[in-house]
């Protein structure tokens, strides 16, 4: 089960193997995928159906999804989930539309004007886990930011299950989002397939979306041939909770976390020795009852921990520091608290606000950067899928105006051509 720890005696040892976490480290599988890319981009289409048997037990004779499939799937979704579905697209939809980043300018002097502009990337490619499990939260929270980014092609690759379909519920969201390039293409041999091209699938200039470590290390590997949004490992969470929070809310959170994989993680960091021994009865009572004790069990002993702290400001240090993936601030204040943090991935303040809400509800993208990776990525977002462009414009005032600087720093670096090209325009 999860240990309880004061900060100012936490061994060194555990105390950066919390920090650290499960990172992702490609090295023991990167040969591995090597060979898998390699493949697909020699032999396309029969590559992957070769990887497709190895790795999903299945035979796959035509990838890409046909509008007969969708068109049963509508048949066989439940309707109650279908109404849940609808109303986490629209709640997406609302939250993303104000990420929509757009043209602007001004005019810096007279004859000198200069801006910016955004368009959207010409194609990409959305990877949904799958196979055993099903996570249509994942697709909408994918599409959604591009389609409000104006994304002209987007693709779609997800692993079949065994019988070698996609779930109702994918390709139903899938329609619901006017996507209809769908393949039933998983793993490293999907991200080979976006990357490349096969007889199959046209090639895109973006790949987004989670997966596991050959995913990410295709992911990696491909990266400068075409883009990609991060790499994600294990779900992680830091909850940072003050005497007055609910210990059943907090264990609840932490087991909610824990049950994802044997590597995920979740850290209680609080200033109260009582809720921490509270919290702690609360993870084995709850425990008792959840399905997924195996998980859980390994999850909590791993890089879980509960941290007692004697002074607020180490707290915070210590949550910029850990740059969680979610973040949760169950305080009595948590806006006064969310100004302190720097480093987090999604951050969820008050008492009511577990991070399941987030994962499936209020809207919010939860393709997150893990492995204190939210020091220097953002979330997946509208301008995940957005370029930008530079321009200026410049008229004889203008160019006037700024042929001093260009004269005095081109003859420092000895580049007489970028003065002649301004000089020539002046002398006309």
């Amino acid at each position: 089960m999860i240990r309880i720890y004061n900060m100012e005696n936490i061994p060194e040892e555990k105390r950066n193997l919390i920090l650290s976490r499960s990172k992702i480290d490609i090295e023991c599988v990167k040969n591995k995928v090597k060979s898998i890319l390699e493949d697909v981009k020699t032999n396309r289409d029969e590559a992957v159906r070769r990887y497709t048997v190895e790795f999903d037990r299945v035979k796959i004779d035509t990838f890409k999804v046909s509008k007969k499939e969708i068109k049963s799937a509508w048949k066989k979704i439940d309707r109650s989930l279908l109404d849940n579905i609808k109303k986490q697209i629209d709640y997406s939809k609302k939250f993303h539309k104000r990420q929509l980043m757009k043209e602007w300018k001004f005019e810096i002097e007279k004859g000198i004007i200069l801006g910016e502009k955004f368009t959207p990337i010409e194609s990409v490619g959305l990877y949904v886990p799958g196979g055993r499990a099903v996570y249509p939260t994942v697709l909408q929270i994918l599409a959604v930011p591009a389609i409000i980014a104006n994304v002209p092609r987007i693709v779609v690759c997800t692993p079949p299950n065994k019988d070698g379909n996609i779930s109702e519920s994918i390709l139903v969201t899938a329609d619901i989002l006017g996507i209809t390039e769908i393949y039933k293409i998983g793993g490293a041999q999907a991200i080979a397939s976006l990357a490349y091209g096969t007889e199959s699938i046209k090639s895109v200039k973006k790949i987004v979306g989670p997966g596991n470590i050959y995913v990410s290390c295709a992911k990696m590997i491909v990266f400068g041939l075409i883009d990609i949004d991060m790499l994600a490992g294990p779900s992680e969470s830091l909850i940072i909770a003050d005497s007055y929070a609910d210990p059943a809310f907090i264990a609840a959170d932490i087991l909610a976390r824990c049950e994802h994989d044997t590597e995920a993680s979740a850290v209680l960091l609080t200033d109260s020795n009582s809720l921490a021994i509270k919290v702690n009865r609360e993870i084995i009572r709850q425990f008792s009852y959840l399905k997924r004790k195996q998980i859980i069990s390994k999850s909590l002993s791993k890089y879980s921990a509960i941290i007692v702290f004697k002074r607020w400001d180490e707290i915070i240090e210590f949550a910029n520091d850990y740059a969680a993936e979610h973040l949760q601030l169950m305080v009595k204040k948590p806006w006064d608290f969310l100004v302190k943090i720097k480093n987090a991935g999604s951050i969820f303040l008050g008492y009511y606000a577990p991070v399941a809400i987030g994962d499936y509800a209020s809207g919010t993208n939860h393709v997150l950067p893990t492995g204190q990776f939210a020091k220097m990525f953002s979330p997946v977002g509208v301008e995940t899928f957005q370029k930008k462009s530079e321009f200026q414009y410049l008229t004889k005032e203008g160019i006037k105006k700024l042929e001093p600087i260009v004269k005095e720093i081109s003859a420092v670096e000895g580049l007489d051509g970028h003065y002649n090209s301004v000089k020539v325009r002046l002398d006309k």
